[in-house]
């Protein structure tokens, strides 16, 4: 007599394989972005130097061109921004669901828990990824970090510009450096604010989901992403 099928064990499984594509994708998505963000930045850095070194073309032409590539830039830079921190919440959520699966296989199977490698909730597991809470300069230095670094330095040099054509130079350099760090500090605090809206809905779902029987606090879980 033929065993009757798992349909639990199935329909994890299921949802675990999708969870896992739609991981790869976000990945894919967030990758091709970065990737054509900074190729876009690279063409228009090496194009404002040629025309800054040749001095071609002359005139007022040569100012409308710079500005128009750093408008260019900072508009893109802008948008994949926004897109980048949209994209690595969603990520993040894709974490939490499939360790949340993982744990229940792991309560399934006691005997397999120990070669799980990736966090459940009852073990982070030794390759457990950073906590929501972490250190600034992590976000600092993700894609969206990154491309935020990017368009902070557009800013900068943008006000050091038009401030050194009618104040000394001392003070366009004052303003450039300030420009800089209020630009960097306002898109690392969209980044946390995201990171932190992220860590309050993973506690609220998880808090609310009894039979998960936690011992832990949820937002510490290490389902942080890039």
């Amino acid at each position: 007599m033929p065993e009757e099928p798992d349909a639990p064990l199935t329909i994890a499984l299921a949802e675990y394989e999708h969870l896992r594509e739609a991981s790869r994708a976000i990945d894919d998505q967030t990758t091709a972005r970065f990737t054509f963000f900074l190729t876009v930045a690279t063409a228009a850095t090496a194009v404002s130097a040629g025309l800054v070194t040749t001095g071609t073309p002359a005139g007022a032409v040569r100012p409308t061109v710079l500005a128009g590539l750093g408008v260019l830039v900072l508009l893109l830079g802008s948008a994949v921004f926004a897109r980048q921190v949209e994209l690595n919440a969603r990520g993040r959520r894709y974490a939490v669901a499939a360790t949340v699966l993982r744990t229940y296989l792991a309560r399934r199977a006691p005997d397999l828990a120990p070669y799980l490698m990736m966090p459940t909730l009852d073990d982070p597991g030794p390759f457990a990824p950073e906590p929501f809470r972490r250190h600034w300069l992590r976000d600092l230095v993700g894609q969206a970090g990154t491309i935020g670094l990017i368009n902070s330095v557009v800013v900068a040099v943008a006000a050091g510009a038009g401030l050194a054509a009618v104040a000394p130079g001392w003070l366009a350099v004052v303003a450039a450096v300030a420009a800089l760090a209020g630009s960097v500090a306002v898109h690392l605090a969209v980044v946390r604010r995201r990171v932190a809206q992220s860590a309050r809905l993973v506690g609220e779902v998880l808090a609310r989901r009894a039979d998960l029987h936690l011992d832990v606090d949820p937002v510490h879980e290490p389902f942080a992403r890039k």
